[in-house]
């Protein structure tokens, strides 16, 4: 059940070796895209969604979810949908890196090692079913990304971000801990109040947490209460959501491209896991003191990141405040999730994941086009965008897709994501005493009309305005990269209810 968090292991270190053995980056590139396609076949075979499965040639009869007791682990549906959008992130960067990285650049293994090692500790967020082992994993990707980030440590503009970046994860984790501290306290001395019984869980067991939780809210609310405040503002920086988004345009901007791409995807999956775990498994009988905070953040933060990208001239900061709206759409999913309707619960839960599956096509598509435009040195800004698509009609057209499906256009995985995210709001509404929810999916539908105007701006310059001529050979990695891009935005809209059904089984196990 471990065998794709172990490939992934094992390759990222492997890589690490190679870099003193094998001097041709293109063969580095090559070893961790095998690792990665091996460690993501066995997910989609185990999630039920590989090719042999389609065809009846089952590999091993997969248990629904197989709990890991002795190492604090769990692999079920919900973890193996984690796994596959990770591991389809990590693809399509290491796809685009081949490209990306120049022959000047050094220490590419350590920089696919790196990568890999980062995955690898989202992959563990997402199985752990204990607090303390879900901050460990936390911190594992994260100091990972810290290094990516300053990968080119003679680009000033990267080791800013660097800095930066580590300063706001350093401050972050420090609050998220202080949070879990205080949990901890309330949940121990809950659990040595109960009788004793014969293999009982950690008091950091998540949903151990769930019960000790609601049994001392009474008693300690207050602490509670302040612990709830340091986890959203530590979650919140580490998703970008408002007012702890900050940090994110200059981070994006500076950092290599494809390690933007790796970011803004892989890191806020990450991020989102783990918000789902804690929020709706840890602290599900405490929702009444944080979900009406959570849902102003919500609409806070897809207003604001729209609003920011309105002007901006650079495409590059303008993806990067799109996925600050975006994060405050997947909040709808956390918000919807603490519902007290089972089903109203899955199904907001089951929108949140969808968002993120077409999340890693369409945003890091979109960013692997701008690392493409800048290795090509045709320019990151949106001047230089324009008759672009004279000089890479597929590839611009692609481009144009990815724009469109963010925005939520149909029929494209943006819409289809959307859709159940603002539906769910709206039948949450619906139940007395939670009308308020409905505001969530009036935002969100309002967002997406704003999102449109500048997603537009972008292809008015590709299609309409005119600039140079000349053709671009576009490397073939690139290509690739976007391409897969591509087919993965057009499918989880056309072929959506293949992936709805594993969503909605997956949140629906995940709530028991």
């Amino acid at each position: 059940m471990l065998l794709p968090v172990i490939i992934a292991t094992f390759s990222g270190f492997l890589l690490i070796a190679l870099t003193f053995i094998v001097g041709r980056q293109r063969r580095l590139a090559d070893a961790a895209l095998v690792g990665l396609l091996i460690a993501l076949f066995l997910s989609l075979d185990m999630a039920g969604l590989g090719l042999l499965e389609r065809l009846g040639l089952v590999l091993w009869q997969a248990p629904v979810s197989q709990q890991l007791p002795g190492l604090l682990l769990e692999v079920t549906p919900f973890v193996l949908f984690f796994w596959v959008a990770l591991l389809l992130t990590g693809v399509i960067v290491v796809l685009a890196s081949r490209s990306f990285l120049q022959k000047t650049d050094r220490n590419i293994g350590e920089y696919y090692g790196l990568l890999l090692i980062a995955l690898v500790g989202m992959m563990l967020v997402a199985a752990s079913t204990d607090l303390f082992v879900l901050y460990l994993a936390f911190e594992m990707a994260s100091l990972a990304t810290f290094a990516l980030v300053a990968f080119r440590k003679r680009d000033k503009r990267g080791t800013e971000a660097a800095m930066k970046f580590f300063i706001i994860g350093v401050v972050s984790s420090a609050i998220i801990l202080f949070g879990i501290s205080l949990i901890y306290g309330v949940s121990a001395h809950v659990a040595s109040q109960l009788p004793p019984q014969t293999g009982a869980p950690a008091a950091t067991d998540l949903r151990f947490l769930g019960t000790t939780l609601s049994l001392g809210l009474a008693q300690f609310e207050p602490v509670i209460i302040l612990a709830v405040v340091l986890l959203i503002a530590g979650f919140g920086f580490k998703v970008a959501t408002v007012p702890f988004h900050m940090w994110v345009p200059d981070v994006y901007d500076g950092a290599p491209t494809t390690v933007t791409t790796f970011l803004s995807t892989a890191s806020k999956i990450m991020g989102f896991a783990a918000m789902f775990k804690i929020f709706l498994i840890a602290l599900v009988g405490t929702a009444g003191q944080w979900t009406l905070a959570l849902g102003i953040l919500a609409i806070a933060t897809m207003t604001l990141g729209n609003v920011a990208a309105l002007p901006q001239k650079s495409i590059k900061r303008m993806l990067a405040y799109s996925s600050i709206a975006h994060a405050g759409y997947v909040l709808i999913a956390v918000v919807v999730g603490s519902h007290s309707d089972p089903a109203i619960a899955a199904f907001g839960l089951a929108g949140g994941l969808y968002h993120l599956l077409v999340y890693v096509f369409m945003t890091g598509g979109a960013f692997i086009f701008v690392a493409m435009t800048a290795t090509l040195l045709i320019g990151e800004r949106l001047d230089d965008y324009s008759g672009l698509a004279r000089r890479m009609p597929l590839l611009a057209f692609a481009m144009m897709i990815m724009l469109l499906s963010l925005a939520g256009i149909p029929p494209l995985g943006g819409f289809v994501s959307k859709f159940i995210l603002f539906w769910s709001a709206v039948q949450a509404g619906l139940v007395p005493g939670s009308e308020w929810m409905v505001s969530l999916a009036v935002a969100g539908v309002l967002n997406s009309a704003l999102s449109l105007f500048y997603y537009a701006r972008v292809i008015k310059h590709m299609y309409i305005l005119e600039g140079p001529k000349e053709p671009v050979k576009v490397p073939t990695p690139y290509s690739l990269a976007l391409w897969v891009a591509l087919i993965g935005t057009i499918a989880t809209g056309v072929f959506a209810f293949v992936f709805i059904d594993f969503v909605t089984q997956a949140a629906a196990l995940f709530f028991g």
